[in-house]
């Protein structure tokens, strides 16, 4: 039997996320904020945590500086269930720090990379993360370094027996490189938002970018915020509307949604259930603040699919 359903590989940071703030910043101006919180941030430490709340046994390989920062992420990811025994501090880095400034329907966010930019393959504990059964990886161009040995992790993950999902997040120079191409092959559940999906398939359509896409990775799902998410998956192709909530608090709901779906994924469920319960994870995470401490647990999760049973989750594309 294998140490932990999922290891987790990447980057490890700290949020600083201000709330309400009045508008975009401007320069020589000052704006206010109505809340303020640090936490645990970066999508992969956020999508582990998440997962450890829903009962999956979560493994972690990443590195921190040793200082302030660090102590904030090791003590949510033990707090949480994680296992950190694959993370390794650095006392000459520093942690990095993303600020995100949210807004009722969207968030803007400037990161300080520290630590996790010099991150590479070589620090990998491969023998650690061979303990799982399942490799994630999210933020592909937060991680110059580990950047060019995904491929290899992946491949290496694949022939070891483990199943695979990945979320590539932002480019930052917005320059989407050809080399992501290289890594989807060996991804069994591939997880970009709609901006990034046409970004890397370079098409100007959800459909036609899914379609692409699909040509890589058996299952394919496309996160659209507010408008769902369409998922492709051995040739079906799926549309999801939203659940209602109140929503205060966008961060983070994409890696909810992420865990949510891979909760049932691994679990056996079938594709509509893994997309019920991704969604209705990504909602629940945006009725409170901050993406690390907002994610459900299982029980959450449970209660609240059963709420809302009669609303209708999927949409006919007829």
């Amino acid at each position: 039997m294998s140490e932990f359903d999922v290891v987790v590989v990447g980057e490890l940071n700290v949020d600083l996320i201000l709330q309400d703030v009045s508008s975009l910043p401007e320069m020589g101006k000052e704006k206010l904020a109505e809340g303020m919180e640090l936490t645990m941030g970066s999508a992969s430490a956020i999508l582990a945590s998440n997962l450890a709340r829903l009962g999956v046994r979560v493994g972690f390989a990443g590195k921190l500086g040793r200082d302030r920062f660090a102590e904030v992420v090791l003590a949510t990811l033990e707090e949480r269930g994680v296992d950190t025994g694959g993370i390794t501090q650095d006392a000459d880095a520093r942690t990095g720090i993303t600020v995100s400034m949210t807004f009722p329907d969207n968030y803007a966010m400037v990161t300080y990379m520290g630590v996790m930019e010099e991150y590479s393959l070589e620090e990998v504990p491969l023998d650690y993360v061979l303990q799982g059964r399942h490799l994630h990886l999210s933020s592909f161009y937060l991680q110059p370094g580990l950047r060019p040995g995904c491929a290899e992790l992946f491949q290496r993950a694949k022939e070891a027996g483990l199943s695979t999902s990945f979320d590539p997040g932002w480019d930052p120079q917005e320059e989407w490189a050809a080399d992501i191409k290289d890594v989807l092959p060996f991804v069994d559940v591939f997880l970009p938002n709609e901006q990034e999906a046409l970004s890397i398939s370079d098409q100007s359509t959800v459909a036609a970018a899914i379609s692409e896409l699909g040509g890589y990775s058996p299952v394919v799902v496309i996160k659209q915020g507010s408008g769902g998410a369409v998922c492709l998956a051995e040739g079906e192709s799926i549309k999801t509307g939203i659940y209602t909530v109140n929503s205060v608090d966008t961060t983070g709901a994409g890696d909810s949604f992420n865990a949510g779906f891979l909760y049932e994924w691994l679990g056996g469920k079938d594709i509509h259930q893994s997309l019920k319960s991704g969604s209705a994870c990504g909602a629940l995470a945006t009725t409170k603040l901050g993406g690390s401490t907002a994610s459900p647990t299982i029980q959450e999760l449970e209660s609240f699919l059963d709420e809302y049973r009669d609303e209708p989750i999927f949409v006919d594309q007829a």
